[in-house]
């Protein structure tokens, strides 16, 4: 029994502190005003903007001191679309920035008088977008920031009769000052500091509605009743109530969504008869008309169509006067309904609305895109969502993001004029990127410049250029594979070659889109060569990522290697020497001549191109040695074959190394027994190259030997020299 106590006190605590509706007298209401006006004093645009902007923040500019900045920025969404989301919706950053946007119109700009319209094919999303963006609303004013109030009536007649009377309406209760008389008294209410505030209520649109709007025809019935019948305003604002305004989608109160299949019910006009005869028993009969209709309920809330066909395009039609004057009528009474209006709609669906409506009823819409993802992280986020972050452990880095990649090419248009105005001959990067400009288009996507494009191109990337580019993605993602069939053939992916002993790698990527896809599946959609040029960009990061992690400008590393080496020169192979420079014991090996000499000459080398070097080396070192020089650091040689051998570590870092076997081979063993028999400066740059991949590129030690592999064998180095 104690344990059931427990338990019902702790729901009692919980419930009430975050379920209970905060009632308030209307001077309570009126002091939180004037604390917090910017809080209270908002309408549904407002607070549905605020909810945006409270989530979402300011975005991420990665390049805060580029002059050419056009704002796109990366949001992280994730608050509104994916957490605590049964079914997530990823934003992408196209997208991302759009709804940012938009969100930004609804609060300065025109606010009402519009439906906004999310247009989009087949499995992008559209109904997993707006029911979490609804859900999170929900979540939102269930806060205290969220927050908003609406008028509650407590009337008390002369005979002992109460009445509880909720606005239908949900309205503001700021409202309940009459119209002629708010401007004063708002301006008395709020404090004389407030100067700016005070400003931006009297000039600023986003705040028209506090001086312009009226409390609907009930509220106003009852005031003026009361006064009436009372003669005192303390009395009439006595009996009310300003309480939270509690969202509920299920209940149809402040959130109405409507599926094609809900039939459309006729009534004009809703009332409540107790609440009706209650009044007519203060007020005398039918002096307040408790009557209102079904959209009173989304008053100063959200109403939803999803998808524009069967019922849902009656109600779309009929929303004309309520969208266009803000106006219903309810039995001759007047009713005005300022709502969020949004709809869904697949792009089919649009030519028919457009043929039906009428043409003023279209300057109302505003259509809005949600396309299929066109950036690469996203996408891979999707599967990441879908399969487990754990699959990430059985592909080689950068394996995931050329699937979506694969996926993303078959969403886009070959054709880009703002791209081929900017870059008119793509083919100078043939190297690096497809012949459309698909690869360099996804990464604009995503907010990077590539690292590979010329100085003059990116000269060329001015802020206009920019926007254009941005603006035309707007006409892609609307074809190709929808995000359903890109995670069916994920899923198809992964079981083939998932479990193989070896990670997933680029080859099993390009083996399935160009030979394990049916032409039925869409094989058709990615555009020509595109895999073959996914593979040559692919080819070209991993060969500037294995590059990068062999090479390593030490200036103590390479003057030990340079002083090792001198020292070496000396003394045939085979020979176990003390290196008189920097003390250390080695072992003169072709290997070791091979390696220096190569970094030194900038080429590969084989043994006889390795010792002639040596000896010619030699021969100048000893020239030195006879002419009595005090610091080998300080000759001319040990500068030229410093210089020569940082020069070529940067340029050419993996060129010595290509064609040589032992590297090969040392790459396989690694980990293993064997590894110890190979020479310790073959083994100190392998062990090295392994280190930085796994370190700066995200390699497991399996990840860096096979792509270590795949470099040589591939030979990289020669199909980008």
């Amino acid at each position: 029994m104690e344990e059931m106590g427990k338990a019902l006190e702790s729901l009692r605590a919980e419930l009430e502190s975050k379920e209970k509706r905060t009632t308030l007298s209307f001077r309570e209401f009126l002091e939180i005003t004037r604390k917090e006006p910017e809080r209270v004093l908002r309408n549904i645009f407002q607070l549905f903007h605020d909810m945006i902007k409270s989530y979402v923040g300011e975005g991420i500019n990665e390049n805060p001191d580029d002059p050419e900045s056009i704002g796109f920025v990366k949001y992280n969404c994730s608050k509104i679309f994916i957490e605590e989301a049964d079914n997530p919706f990823f934003a992408d950053r196209l997208f991302a920035n759009r709804f940012v946007r938009q969100t930004e119109g609804l609060r300065q700009s025109s606010q009402q008088n519009r439906i906004y319209v999310y247009e989009g094919p087949h499995g992008c999303g559209k109904s997993t977008f707006l029911n979490n963006l609804l859900k999170t609303f929900e979540k939102y004013t269930s806060t205290r920031e969220g927050q908003s109030f609406e008028i509650f009536w407590e009337v008390n007649g002369e005979n002992g009769q109460k009445v509880g009377v909720p606005c239908p309406s949900h309205d503001h209760p700021i409202l309940l000052i009459p119209k002629n008389y708010r401007v004063s008294f708002i301006d008395k209410l709020l404090s004389e500091n407030m100067t700016e505030l005070k400003h931006r209520l009297s000039c600023e649109k986003e705040y028209e509605w506090i001086f312009k709007d009226e409390v609907c025809t009930i509220c106003n019935t009852l005031f003026w009743s009361l006064f009436d019948k009372f003669g005192s305003l303390d009395k009439v604002l006595g009996m009310v109530r300003a309480r939270s305004y509690k969202f509920d989608r299920r209940l149809g109160e402040g959130i109405s969504v409507f599926n094609p299949g809900d039939k459309s019910k006729r009534e004009i006009s809703l009332s409540d008869k107790q609440i009706q005869d209650k009044l007519d028993q203060i007020f005398g009969a039918n002096l307040v008309k408790y009557l209102f209709s079904p959209h009173a309920r989304t008053n100063n809330g959200i109403y939803v169509l999803m998808d524009i066909k069967s019922h849902n395009k009656e109600r779309l039609l009929e929303l004309h006067n309520i969208i266009s004057e803000g106006v219903h009528r309810v039995d001759g009474i007047e009713e005005h309904i300022n709502s969020l209006f949004f709809a869904l709609m697949n792009p089919e669906d649009k030519k028919a609305i457009e043929k039906e409506s009428l043409e003023s009823f279209q300057g109302r819409i505003q259509y809005n895109k949600i396309p299929y993802v066109m950036e690469v992280l996203t996408e891979v986020k999707i599967y990441l969502s879908i399969f487990g972050e754990k699959i990430n452990a059985r592909f080689l880095p950068r394996i995931l993001e050329n699937f979506a990649r694969a996926i993303i090419s078959s969403r886009m248009n070959t054709d880009c004029k703002p791209l081929k105005e900017w870059i008119p001959d793509l083919k100078k990067y043939k190297k690096y990127c497809d012949e459309h400009g698909l690869l360099l288009r996804m990464e604009i996507y995503g907010g990077i410049i590539p690292p590979w494009l010329s100085e003059e191109d990116k000269k060329k990337f001015t802020a206009k250029v920019r926007r254009k580019l941005i603006a035309e993605a707007e006409n892609e993602g609307n074809k190709g594979f929808s995000g359903r069939e890109s995670v069916a053939l994920f899923g198809d992916f992964f079981s083939r070659y998932g479990s193989k002993p070896y990670l997933i790698n680029m080859g099993n990527v390009a083996d399935y889109f160009k030979n394990r896809i049916a032409k039925n599946q869409g094989s058709e959609q990615i555009p020509q060569n595109f895999i073959d040029s996914l593979v040559d960009w692919y080819d070209y990061v991993v060969l500037n990522e294995v590059k990068e992690s062999l090479y390593f400008y030490n200036r103590d590393q390479l003057s030990e290697d340079i002083l090792n080496y001198l020292c070496a020169v000396n003394y045939d192979p085979g020979n176990k020497i003390k290196c008189k420079f920097t003390g250390k014991e080695m072992e003169v090996t072709v290997d070791f001549l091979k390696l220096i000499g190569g970094c030194i000459s900038g080429k590969q080398m084989d043994e006889k191109g390795a010792l002639d070097l040596a000896r010619d080396i030699q021969k100048r070192y000893t020239e030195i040695i006879a002419q009595g020089h005090p610091e080998i650091t300080e000759t001319d040689l040990y500068q030229e074959l410093f210089d020569s051998y940082a020069r070529n570590l940067k340029e050419n870092a993996f060129r010595p190394f290509l064609e040589n076997e032992n590297f090969r081979e040392a790459i396989k063993f690694y980990g293993t027994k064997e590894y110890d028999t190979f020479d310790t400066r073959l083994k100190e740059h392998v062990s090295y190259m392994i280190k930085n991949l796994a370190d700066k590129f995200g390699y497991t030690e399996q990840g860096a030997k096979e792509i270590g592999l795949y470099v040589i064998e591939r030979k990289l180095v020669k199909k980008f020299s």
